[in-house]
């Protein structure tokens, strides 16, 4: 199972991830989330990791030039996007791309238009006028255990290290992605909280029976 942190600023949460075991660190470029890394931050981040995790970017409708240009940039191993996105900006995107949606219905979930074939990272709706991302909101995990059926699914929305254990074992997704729930003030992410949820998914995964779960390097 692949297991990311996401809104990762500094190289200590990098560290703290990457030693506890994380597959995938977050970068956020949209200037306004509380998470946004700059320039200094980004290439932080990419030398702490130092090749022991892969990179993704998070964007917010983005256009294919500038998710290209950063990463180049930053050596990013994929891009996330978020908002309102033609599935044809993948042509033009050199990297893997991963789709976040954020549903507040069974029916939005299911009627979402994206590649058949794509990842799609499931978080819940944001209130009236936020971002899409780090919510802190958690998905009804009836309907992504639905979901993960029938498309390859990375399980978002508030998960925390007390709560992944219970959302991995009942909806058994591709991956796991926390960021809010990792904090102790928006954006500021503790390395003890981030640690223990990564330990925390890795055990859950390892205890669920014939789990048909990915692990990393895995393509379906």
């Amino acid at each position: 199972m692949i297991i990311k942190v996401c809104g990762v600023r500094t190289a200590e949460v990098a560290e703290a991830a990457v030693r506890a075991g994380a597959d995938w660190i977050g970068l956020v470029f949209a200037a306004a989330s509380p998470r946004y890394a700059d320039d200094a931050a980004a290439m932080a981040v990419r030398a702490a990791v130092a090749g022991r995790a892969d990179l993704v970017g998070v964007f917010v409708e983005p256009t294919a030039a500038l998710c290209n240009r950063i990463a180049d940039r930053y050596s990013l191993a994929a891009v996330q996007l978020h908002g309102a996105i033609d599935p044809q900006i993948v042509v033009a995107i050199t990297s893997p791309v991963i789709r976040g949606i954020n549903v507040a219905s069974a029916s939005e979930a299911f009627t979402y238009q994206w590649w058949p074939d794509g990842t799609i990272l499931l978080d819940a709706a944001p209130e009236p006028g936020g971002l899409p991302g780090g919510t802190g909101r958690e998905v009804d995990l009836a309907v992504a255990a639905e979901l993960v059926r029938h498309r390859r699914i990375m399980l978002a929305g508030g998960l925390r290290p007390d709560t992944v254990g219970a959302a991995v074992a009942a909806v058994r997704p591709w991956g796991v992605d926390a960021s809010s729930g990792l904090e102790t003030t928006p954006g500021v992410k503790d390395p003890g909280r981030v640690a223990r949820y990564v330990a925390a998914a890795r055990a859950a995964a390892d205890r669920v029976p014939g789990s048909p779960i990915a692990t990393k390097g895995d393509d379906g």
